[in-house]
């Protein structure tokens, strides 16, 4: 591939500033959903809101991170990688910023959005940036360092997160973000030499992706508040009908355009759309576990929110040694086996933290956390690599891509879908429990209710509104019904990876073993996106 470089001759490559510069935002990226997750609790008491709002902070990141990915690799291929790698900066620092100091949720959750497009540019271009200026040796380290940073950091992020929010503030995670995004943005103007791919098209798929994100942001927000406005409310089925639009429209556009951002001809490779299913119904579960478990662990079994963070490391920090293991393992008897291996741990994984209850411990949950850590490691890599063998390299980038797409896909809906089940069924069975103590509870109130546990201000108001002197006993119904309620939901993400399962058995074809060291884009653990591949155009 043709390459062009330009570079400030006052002002030469400087090899560690690059790596520098690539390597913090490759690792600065996976904060927003690695280190908020444990947050969420105290947002919920702070804010005054309700777990539909809670919500938004993690799918906000990911939705435009997601949408706006695939385009970014090519602005950043056309205008160049410098810039977009700065630009991308700039934004991820001013989004952090504004949600470091945000005064109310609708606030933070535009700000995290405004990190999510940041974030969005980030990757690819760091990426790119690393493979033209390494060459031999040195761009086989500088990718290893690229790939561990984003493993280092989505391992310990929740430990990073508990930390901040239980011995500072929550707002912390941001600032953190504020300040290593500045300092990689000087490295990067600094150090960074300027290039870009004079072959690439210069058309970018803009529909496409404006469709995509209006889709998808259609059809989360209707989940997310079709509890609290009702399933067959106007605004709920509206977006839903608006979704299916969208949807329609973007398969339009991507068949007839000449530059789509999603190839559809891929889709006719059995493994590579066994692998997509891999990825959706992985970070499906992921994704719903990684939002509520922080939520289970402070509001109703007590923990700080540094103990809530080293409590979830199991489930983050088994992925890095789970993905390795995976790869060699599909180095010497094929991929299929270890993937089906990672998602029946995963399914026995989450069926087993479904049976939850509130004389549950950690002690209880400490072993399906690791199974549940280690499965999706273990069946990471192997998919990464079926996806990539089943596509050509010249493809390899677009390929990438769709399956990064599809991975926040997998979270966003995780949470969305789940969450959704999870805030009908509470209010269902606040209901019902407050019945049988004698107190008459409506819906709107139970909704409000939602935030007891977490201490909300208005949710002991309303508490002591309907329920007087059976305040207690009231209380308590909401503490059991909110975790009747997450066990049902969780089930379905057990259900959903079990049908993973099987559809990967029936569409996957075998394969003779792969060569694991070969260099394959890096597909990060779930909502932890990562960039096309290397050099692709």
């Amino acid at each position: 591939m043709a390459e062009a470089t330009s570079a400030n001759p006052a002002r030469p490559v400087s090899h560690r500033m690059t790596l520098a510069a690539t390597v913090g935002a490759a690792g600065i990226v996976q904060l927003p959903t690695a280190a908020v997750v444990v947050a969420l609790p105290t947002i919920h008491r702070e804010f005054d809101v309700s777990v539909a709002e809670l919500q938004w902070t993690v799918t906000a990141f990911l939705i435009p991170f997601s949408a706006f990915l695939i385009a970014a690799g090519r602005l950043a291929d056309i205008y160049g990688r410098r810039r977009a790698l700065v630009m991308g900066g700039l934004l991820f620092a001013a989004g952090s910023a504004v949600a470091a100091l945000s005064w109310d949720v609708y606030v933070l959750i535009a700000a995290i959005a405004v990190s999510g497009v940041g974030g969005a540019l980030l990757m690819p271009s760091s990426m790119s940036i690393l493979t033209n200026v390494f060459v031999g040796a040195g761009r086989g380290l500088a990718i290893g360092l690229w790939g561990a940073a984003t493993e280092l950091v989505s391992g310990i992020g929740v430990v990073v997160g508990g930390v901040l929010t239980g011995e500072l503030s929550w707002r912390w995670i941001f600032g953190v973000d504020v300040l290593v995004a500045v300092v990689l943005v000087a490295l990067a103007l600094r150090g960074c030499p300027e290039s870009h791919d004079p072959t690439v098209p210069r058309a970018v798929d803009f529909p496409g992706v404006l469709l995509s994100a209006a889709s998808l942001t259609a059809l989360t927000l209707a989940l997310i508040q079709g509890p609290t406005w009702g399933w067959g409310a106007a605004p709920t089925v509206g977006l839903l009908i608006a979704a299916a639009v969208a949807l329609a429209m973007f398969a339009l556009v991507e068949r007839r355009g000449r530059h789509p951002i999603v190839d559809f001809s891929f889709f006719r490779r059995r493994n590579f759309a066994g692998s997509t299913i891999v990825i959706f119904v992985l970070d499906f579960s992921f994704g719903a576990l990684l939002f509520f478990l922080p939520v289970y662990f402070q509001e109703v079994l007590g923990y700080s929110p540094t103990q809530a963070g080293a409590l979830l490391l199991p489930l983050t920090g088994l992925m890095v040694i789970g993905s390795p293991l995976g790869g060699r393992v599909a180095a010497r008897v094929g991929p299929r086996p270890p993937i089906v291996a990672g998602l029946a741990l995963m399914a026995a994984a989450v069926y087993l933290i479904s049976t939850l209850s509130v004389s549950t411990t950690y002690a209880d949950l400490w072993l399906p956390t690791v199974m549940m850590g280690f499965g999706v490691g273990f069946a990471l890599t192997p998919m990464n690599l079926t996806a990539m063998n089943a596509i050509s390299r010249d493809h390899a980038g677009s390929a990438s891509g769709l399956l990064v797409t599809l991975s926040g896909l997998g979270a966003s809906l995780g949470v969305a879908v789940t969450g959704a089940i999870f805030q009908q069924l509470q209010i269902d069975r606040t209901i019902a429990l407050a019945a049988e103590h004698g107190v008459s509870v409506t819906a709107a109130e139970a909704h409000t209710l939602d935030g007891l546990l977490a201490g909300s201000p208005g949710s002991l108001t309303t508490l002591h509104q309907v329920a007087g002197a059976k305040a207690p006993q009231i209380h308590e119904a909401v503490r059991e019904a909110f975790v009747s309620a997450l066990g049902s939901s969780l089930r379905l993400s057990a259900a959903l990876v079990v049908a993973g399962l099987v559809l990967t058995l029936a569409i996957m074809r075998r394969q003779a073993p792969v060569d694991a060291d070969l260099p394959h884009p890096v597909i990060a653990p779930p909502t932890r996106p990562a960039p096309r591949v290397a050099g692709a155009g």
